[in-house]
């Protein structure tokens, strides 16, 4: 198994000597510069722009795939590998310098491998793992959860995968699990009980093993962070080509195969994908937000997470915010942007955010802070704790007789013992996600739910 381990320019003015004034002449203060924000146009709501909102929607979470994808390709590439077909494990938790997918966790070690189907079947190995929670989660092109190989699937297990086009039969003693899509992505988490436990995780990972596999056919669109509308076209048509996926939106350049699509398209309908395409995307920035049920400042994901069948408006807000997210039988993620009293949360003020006594969860739990950026991804901030969240795994934090855990979100550190229950926060704006790993009925039904995130004063 290969594993993949992740001039500030200065201006000097010479001085120059001024004439002696008679009298001294008090500077006047400098007027305060008041910057505005910058105002973002939303997209005009004509039948034209409905239609490309639909398009757009179907095609931004395949274009994330891909640019996921080719980011990790590059990377192996570049260490003289193939980077597909390949399980590549990332063996320390996810940091402030993490930026390979938006959302990360600071939980689980992640392995990753990205499957090219097209020319054969993969076989995949996962370990016995009693008493850890592991999980190996399936997604097809669209973002969606084929399969999950986990921990209650029970004691491990070999896997041929194969793509739409394979005919035969799963070699014995495997279990064949087939995907609609040739590619495809394997994503591994295998819990961490804390920094002690990391070298135990690390060679609990290792343990998953991928072999097998045709030649994969290699890209040519190339992806970038914030594509044009040529880009976002020849990325998805390409990817969409690759497994024969019959035509959508055809009429606004979505053409599988068609490398050229950007040229065929009349002039006004390009006009309309570049005049739109950036309101289009700043449309999604609400991430899982936009896809749930908002009580006491808690958005609560509906139940087509991570399978979002026809939900393409759902899907590519997730595909944004909460890319490669778990179907909610095997977590479930609550988002908070905002205080009991509605008010944005930030860094210029003061929060507690209180956990109940015993969540429902199967598995663990984590309140994680994320920084939001400009794009609308979610990422850690640098903190002099390296602390990105605190968890039912967190040591030496401090509950409440009830059994309950305040939290105490805020930029200053806390003095003290209170500093063992600080999630630090940055200047600007912030957002706030639980984790509940194997959620009970409690969860899933709604009975359970988080108290709000209170405004209060700093904590010393």
């Amino acid at each position: 198994m290969k594993m993949l381990m992740l001039a500030a320019a200065a201006l000097i003015a010479a001085p120059v000597a001024a004439a002696p004034a008679k009298k001294p002449v008090k500077p006047r203060p400098a007027a305060a510069r008041v910057v505005k924000p910058a105002v973002e146009t939303p997209a005009p709501d004509t039948p034209e722009v409905q239609a490309l909102r639909r398009a757009f929607h179907y095609a931004f979470p395949v274009y994330e795939m891909m640019r996921t994808r080719a980011g990790v390709v590059t990377r192996a590439q570049a260490a003289g590998a193939s980077g597909v077909n390949m399980i590549f494990a990332r063996k320390r938790l996810a940091d402030a310098t993490t930026r390979d997918v938006t959302t990360p966790n600071n939980d689980t070690l992640y392995a990753t491998a990205w499957l090219d189907l097209a020319n054969g079947p993969v076989t995949l190995t996962v370990p016995d793992l009693a008493g850890r929670y592991n999980s190996a989660a399936l997604m097809n092109l669209f973002t969606d959860n084929v399969a999950i190989l986990d921990s209650r699937t029970g004691g491990g297990g070999t896997y041929t995968i194969a793509g739409p086009g394979f005919a035969g039969k799963a070699p014995e003693g495997t279990t064949l699990v087939k995907l609609d899509t040739n590619d495809a992505w394997l994503l591994v988490r295998v819990y961490v009980n804390g920094a002690a436990d990391l070298d135990a995780a690390g060679a609990a990972i290792d343990r998953y093993t991928l072999s097998g596999g045709g030649a994969a056919v290699p890209m040519v669109a190339v992806p970038t962070a914030t594509p044009d509308a040529p880009t976002l076209l020849a990325v998805v048509n390409e990817a969409l080509g690759r497994s024969g996926i019959a035509p959508r939106h055809a009429d606004l350049g979505i053409r599988p195969g068609v490398s050229d699509a950007w040229a065929e398209l009349p002039p006004e309908t390009r006009k309309l994908w570049t005049d739109t395409l950036p309101a289009l995307r700043r449309e999604l920035k609400g991430g899982f937000a936009q896809v749930g049920t908002v009580v006491d400042g808690w958005s609560y994901p509906g139940p087509g997470i991570g399978n979002f069948s026809d939900d393409d408006a759902g899907r590519a807000a997730v595909a944004l915010g909460g890319l490669a997210a778990l179907p909610r039988q095997e977590a479930v993620y609550l988002s908070a942007s905002a205080d009991k009293d509605g008010a944005p949360l930030t860094g210029a003020k003061a929060y507690t955010v209180k956990i109940p006594p015993r969540p429902p969860v199967g598995a663990f739990w984590s309140l994680t802070l994320y920084k939001v950026e400009p794009d609308g991804r979610l990422f850690f901030i640098d903190n002099p704790l390296s602390r990105f969240s605190i968890g039912s795994g967190s040591r030496s934090i401090h509950y409440e007789r009830d059994g309950s855990l305040d939290i105490f979100v805020q930029q200053t550190r806390p003095s003290g013992e209170r500093v063992v229950n600080w999630l630090p926060a940055p200047p600007g704006p912030f957002r706030l996600v639980w984790r509940a790993y194997l959620p009970k009925a409690e969860l899933l039904d709604g009975s359970f739910r988080l108290p709000p995130v209170v405004a209060t004063e700093v904590v010393p």
